[in-house]
């Protein structure tokens, strides 16, 4: 059942970004799309003994190979579909636009952790996700206008969590 759920949720991404993003301009989110990645690959290597949460191992065998895939199909997709389709007229419908994606990677997230493809660890809750997510969709939006001023505010973001969570990083392997 799980194979099944996991393999219909990164199909769905795909085809949801196939479907209503912007491909003829990928090229413009490209760089977003990296900086999701590689804070996604650095929270994965700063606590590969100590992990806030975890992806159930079902169609890959390991946590960190189900996280690699979410990195590299899942939140490519995400940047695209949240950035093509961003308004650029309305100041409400852009917090209406952000409060979408909020609410909807909260839901997405809470689904898989309701059927057991996603558990918490270290202190880590459901409610720290969405505090988290009411972080991350703003500095995706911030990194596509100003992706120095992303990295420059992420690194304290980082260390604040690191912090709060306990992170053993001076007992890294």
């Amino acid at each position: 059942m799980g194979i099944i759920m996991r393999l219909i949720g990164l199909l769905l991404w795909i085809f949801a970004a196939w479907r209503w993003s912007d491909w003829r301009n990928w090229k413009m989110y490209h760089s977003t799309m990296l900086y999701m990645m590689i804070f996604a690959l650095l929270y994965e290597v700063l606590t590969y003994n100590y992990s806030l949460w975890i992806f159930k191992a079902t169609l890959i065998p390991t946590h960190t190979l189900n996280s690699l895939l979410v990195t590299f199909i899942t939140f490519p997709c995400l940047v695209l579909l949240f950035l093509s389709n961003f308004p650029e007229d309305v100041t409400t419908k852009k917090i209406l636009h952000i409060i979408f994606w909020i609410v909807l990677y909260s839901l997405v997230e809470y689904f898989y952790h309701v059927v057991g493809l996603f558990k918490y660890n270290h202190g880590w809750t459901y409610g720290y996700s969405i505090l988290f997510n009411c972080i991350m969709f703003p500095m995706l939006l911030l990194h596509h206008k100003k992706p120095l001023l992303a990295y420059f505010l992420s690194i304290p973001i980082a260390i604040f969590y690191l912090i709060i969570f306990n992170v053993p990083i001076d007992k890294m392997k």
